[in-house]
This record gives structure tokens, C-alpha cells and sequence, in this order.
């Protein structure tokens, strides 16, 4: 299963690397707009040594939503009230204690990033968990937490009092959620940097979807998607950036099998 977690191209250097092993993985609830228009209400994160799998240091935060009216159906999944951000202080001040890390986290990595704007190196851990975890019914956090599944009783002490899509929660649970999906990918790799590099250039792509999100084959495992309907996806203008990075990577995938078998040596009847 190499082609899930393909090696990333590496620069030659005369001395050793030493990868930056921990990992600060993080989660924001926000006033539920478009970027332009958001306003980031709460921020909570926790480290994750990957030498080690250790995770520690939660830290929380509320931040003032400066006059931005929060969305009512954000305010439904996250349950932030406007009397618990009375006194929170103002964003520029309330992301500074997370700044620190030089490599970040989060389960749609893109959002998280776009809004908290914190230089370094970021993992999605949503694209690593479909590589990780193709078979899985589906992706999102909760959703991972139940089917692959994963143990979060080691974090359940900071876990106590709160609930899905506040902060710290869904940073607690996408750092277990990276540390299984570690452990599955970890084996294909030469060493952590090696891990690293991989991690981080799928980050950095579309995703490598499970399955069509829509159309007349929704549902169906992309592996299985006819031929014709995946060259029919590439070609449509304007469609979704991941569904025609996957119909490339099973079009590659196929075109090279049909090359590995015209050259596979016939066998020798005596």
C-alpha cells in the first residue's frame, strides 16, 4: 500500500537531520463565517511527542469575538455563549501562548490555519487519517473515534466537562487520532523525518478520498469507480480539487497495472 503514503522527494544535505518530533495539535471553534468574515472565539491545543507518543501540556483559551455576531447554527454545535466570552480577550492576544510550536496539527489543517495564521509546518490530520484508514466508513473526527476506533481513555481526565466541537476536546481527540494514525504509517517509513516529510507533503495536497461524495456513483469506493466516470471527472471544469486529485491517482494507478502486466514475462510451458 505504498501508493496511500508515497515517499516525499528529499534534498541532499551533508549533515544529519534531526526531525522535530512534537507536535502541537490544535483546534479552533469560530464564529461560523466565511474567512473574511470570522472571528475566531476559541483555541485549544495539546503537544504530542511522536518519539514517544506522549501527549501533555492542554492548554485553552476563549477570545473575544470583537463585535462579530456568531452565526446561531456554530453557536448550536459548539454551544459558546456570548456570557461565557464576556471579559475573553482579544484574539492577537489570546493565540500568542500557542505560537510557539514549529509544527502544528488539526483536523481540516486548512481551516485551522487560514484563521490562526501561525508560521511553521502544518499535518492535516484528516488527509493522513484517509491514508491511514481508507476502509473506514468515514472521516470526521467523531466519526474516527468510533470506527477506527481509538482509545481516548489516557486523555479522558482532560476530557471531563466538555464535549465535541469545543476546542480542546477535538484537540485531545485529533491528538490520539495522530498518534494511532502515526503508528499505522510510521512502519512504511525509513525513520521519523522520513515520516515527517511523507506527512507533510500529503498535508499539503488535495485529499486522497475514500469515496465519491456525489453523482451517480456517491458512496462508492473510488478504487471501484468505472474508468470512463473518473476520466469524465478530470475533465469537468471547475470540480472539486480532491475528487480530481483521486480520479488522477486511480487513473495512474490503473494505467501502470496495465503496464505491469504486458510486461510481466509469460509463463514457460515444458
Amino acid at each position: 500500500m505504498t501508493e496511500l503514503f508515497p515517499a516525499a522527494p528529499a534534498a541532499p544535505t551533508l549533515f544529519p537531520v534531526v526531525p522535530e518530533t512534537l507536535v502541537r495539535v490544535i483546534d479552533t471553534e469560530t464564529a461560523g463565517h466565511r474567512l473574511e468574515d470570522d472571528a475566531v472565539i476559541e483555541i485549544g491545543s495539546v503537544d504530542l511527542d511522536l518519539a514517544t507518543g506522549r501527549i501533555f501540556n492542554p492548554m485553552q483559551t476563549l477570545a473575544s469575538p470583537a463585535g462579530i455576531e456568531i452565526n446561531p447554527h456554530a453557536r448550536r454545535v459548539h454551544k459558546i455563549t456570548d456570557e461565557m466570552l464576556e471579559g475573553a480577550p482579544p484574539f492577537a492576544e489570546a493565540v500568542q501562548p500557542f505560537a510557539t510550536a514549529h509544527v502544528f496539527a488539526a483536523q481540516r489543517a486548512s481551516f485551522d490555519r487560514s484563521r490562526l495564521r501561525l508560521p511553521g509546518t502544518w499535518l492535516c490530520t484528516y488527509k493522513l487519517a484517509l491514508r491511514a484508514f481508507p476502509e473506514v466508513k468515514a472521516h470526521g473526527l467523531q466519526s474516527l473515534v468510533k470506527y477506527v476506533p481509538l482509545d481516548l481513555s489516557e486523555v479522558e481526565p482532560d476530557l471531563a466537562g466538555l464535549h465535541p466541537h469545543r476546542a480542546l476536546f477535538d484537540a485531545l481527540c485529533t491528538a490520539v487520532l495522530l498518534r494511532r494514525t502515526a503508528a499505522e504509517l510510521m512502519p512504511r517509513c525509513a525513520d521519523i523525518a522520513d515520516f515527517m516529510a511523507r506527512a507533510t507533503r500529503v498535508s499539503n495536497e488535495p485529499a486522497l478520498l475514500a469515496r465519491l461524495r456525489f453523482g451517480r456513483h456517491k458512496g462508492v469506493v473510488m478504487r471501484d469507480v468505472p474508468t470512463d466516470y473518473l476520466e469524465w471527472l478530470i475533465r469537468e471544469p471547475e470540480m472539486d480539487a480532491d475528487a480530481v486529485y483521486t480520479a488522477r491517482h486511480h487513473l495512474n494507478l490503473r494505467a501502470q497495472r496495465q503496464i505491469d502486466a504486458i510486461a510481466r514475462p509469460m509463463p514457460v510451458i515444458a
